[in-house]
C-alpha cells in the first residue's frame, strides 16, 4: 500500500492512498518506536485511509528540544487527525495517547483502541527505571524482553544503537503518566482495550480496569500474542481496528 509522506509542524506523517472512504485511521506508536513499527497493520487495512505518524522525537519528526509534555503528545495527535472522522489505534503510551484524545471530547474521534497502555499512575504498576540506571540500558532491556533474546541479537550493530539512544525519551515518557492523564469516564465513544493473551499480570490487570473504566468499553484478549503484537500479530490488531469500526453508530 503505497504512502504519501507530509510534514505538519516537524511531525512526519505517512498516509496511505486514499479511498472512497470519508473515515480514517491514525495509528500512533509506542516508546522506541516510530511509524514504520505500525506499518504491518496498515497494511491490513485498505477501505479506509490509514494515517501513521513518528511521535515527536522519534523517526522523521523534529524534536523541540526539551522534555514533551504528555498533553503536548495529545495536541500533536489532534493535528494528525485536522477535521476528518477518525478511529484511532494507540500501542503502549500511544495507547495512553489514544484513549486521552478519546477522552476529551474530540467530536472527530469516533472509536478508539488501545493495545496495553500502561497505567504508570498506579502504586502496584512496575515504576520508572530509577536515575541510577543508564536509559540506554532500560531501552535495551525493554526492547529485549518484548521481541526476545534471539531477535535482539539478530539486529544490525546501528539498529541496536539507535534503539538505545532513545532510552532518554522512553525514561522521560514513562515518568509523564506517573500522575493520571485523562479518565475514561469522558469517553462517550466505543473503546476496544487489547492485550495479550501472553503478556504479564500487570497488563492484564491494566486492560480489565481500563474495560470496566469504560462506559462503552471492550476487552480483547489476543491469543498467543505479548506486548509487540502490532508487529507479531498484525492480523489480529487489525481485526481490533474492525471492531472498533463495526460499534460505530
Amino acid at each position: 500500500m503505497p504512502a504519501s509522506q507530509e510534514k505538519t509542524q516537524g511531525l512526519a506523517i505517512y498516509r496511505s492512498q486514499s479511498t472512497n472512504s470519508e473515515m480514517q485511521i491514525v495509528l500512533i506508536h509506542g516508546a522506541v518506536d516510530r511509524a514504520a513499527g505500525m506499518i504491518r497493520v496498515a497494511r491490513r487495512i485498505d477501505h479506509c485511509e490509514v494515517v501513521r505518524y513518528d511521535r515527536r522525537g522519534y523517526g522523521r519528526s523534529g524534536h523541540l528540544g526539551q522534555p514533551y509534555t504528555f498533553e503536548e503528545h495529545v495536541h500533536d495527535l489532534e493535528l494528525v487527525i485536522g477535521g476528518r472522522p477518525t478511529v484511532l489505534f494507540g500501542h503502549s503510551y500511544g495507547g495512553s495517547i489514544a484513549l486521552a484524545a478519546a477522552s476529551s471530547g474530540n467530536r472527530n474521534v469516533r472509536a478508539a483502541v488501545s493495545y496495553e497502555a500502561p497505567r504508570t499512575w498506579e502504586s502496584w504498576w512496575p515504576p520508572p527505571p530509577s536515575s541510577d540506571i543508564d536509559p540506554s540500558d532500560a531501552a535495551e532491556h525493554f526492547i529485549r524482553r518484548m521481541i526476545g533474546e534471539d531477535r535482539w541479537s539478530a539486529l544490525p550493530t546501528n539498529s541496536r544503537s539507535k534503539l538505545r539512544s532513545q532510552g532518554v525519551l522512553m525514561v522521560h515518557e514513562l515518568k509523564t503518566q506517573t500522575t493520571q492523564r485523562y479518565r475514561l469516564e469522558d469517553a462517550k465513544i466505543p473503546l476496544v482495550i487489547g492485550v495479550g493473551e501472553l503478556s504479564g499480570e500487570h497488563a492484564q490487570r491494566a486492560a480489565t480496569i481500563f474495560g470496566q473504566e469504560a462506559i462503552r468499553g471492550e476487552v480483547e484478549r489476543l491469543k498467543d500474542a505479548k506486548h509487540d503484537a502490532p508487529m507479531s500479530h498484525p492480523d489480529q490488531v487489525a481485526n481490533l481496528i474492525e471492531q472498533a469500526l463495526r460499534q460505530i453508530s
